[in-house]
């Protein structure tokens, strides 16, 4: 059995619920990189401008041949990644979930070491790169629910494909959520929310729920502050994780929803 569902276009509840709310609590968190390079390194607002992040510079021996970057929060050490990994945050690789490429990228471990840290002026590009991390998670573990917020359902239109795919992946639930300037296909366990509500216009979320491991839960959410600009954060916190979650499920889920159920095996269509 698989069930295409789609839910009828319906008002959402309010703030306290607010993703956009739960942004602005984010606000106060910082994290510092430490930059150890032979030569201080003047370009780096290319790379860090983007998030909330204190750069420092300390300069290597001539005998260290390797330079390399640290990030850290107060006292705590987080972590370090070459310096030249650096250039994944500017230009990402986006690749689809699955895929080798996006399993073995560096991207991933900049991921975990900048978790939390509020980003702004990103692209849709590095939107995508971002989400596409966290899709390619889903698909690698194989069980549990992925939520997406596309803002608009015409911008779903052109990841269909993909998350065809990402559903067909046996134990995992997908559920996608945008305002409904479109009439998506109906796919097999995709469950299509459409929201009339101005919130949902302005955030792009993608988040998943470890399939009940918070070893494997991600989230990332962004607000479009201006035309292709976003601004947010992603996380791999499993309590802000199942923050995120409920905010979604609480302002945008409904225990309404239309279910079609349909049989594989011999196509008839039961209540």
């Amino acid at each position: 059995m698989f069930f295409d569902t789609v839910v009828h276009a319906e008002r959402a509840g309010p703030a306290p619920m607010s993703l956009k709310a739960f942004l602005r609590e984010m606000e106060g968190r910082r994290k510092t990189v430490t930059v150890f390079a032979h030569e201080p390194q003047f370009g780096l607002g290319n790379y860090f401008g983007a998030r909330h992040v204190t750069v420092e510079y300390e300069r290597l021996p001539p005998h260290e041949t390797e330079e390399f970057v640290t990030v850290s929060e107060g006292e705590e050490f987080l972590g370090s990644i070459a310096f030249e990994s650096l250039t994944a945050l500017d230009s990402p690789v986006v690749c689809d979930p699955g895929s080798a490429d996006v399993a073995e990228a560096d991207l991933r471990h900049l991921f975990e070491l900048l978790d939390d840290t509020l980003f702004s002026s990103f692209d849709r590009r590095k939107m995508l790169a971002t989400s596409r991390e966290i899709e390619d998670r889903a698909v690698r573990v194989g069980r549990g629910t992925l939520y997406a917020g596309f803002q608009n359902l015409s911008a779903y239109r052109d990841q269909t494909d993909v998350y065809r795919d990402i559903a067909a992946v046996p134990g995992l639930e997908v559920h996608v959520y945008g305002q409904p300037d479109w009439d998506p296909p109906l796919i097999p366990d995709v469950t299509v929310h459409r929201i009339l509500n101005d919130e949902i216009g302005d955030v792009w979320f993608v988040a998943y729920d470890g399939g009940g491991d918070d070893d494997y839960k991600c989230a990332l959410l962004a607000e479009e502050r201006s035309p292709g600009e976003f601004y947010g954060f992603w996380t791999y916190d499993p309590t802000l994780v199942d923050d995120v979650v409920g905010r979604i499920e609480r302002a945008f889920t409904r225990s309404t929803d239309l279910r079609t159920c349909h049989d594989v095996d011999d196509g008839n269509e039961t209540p």
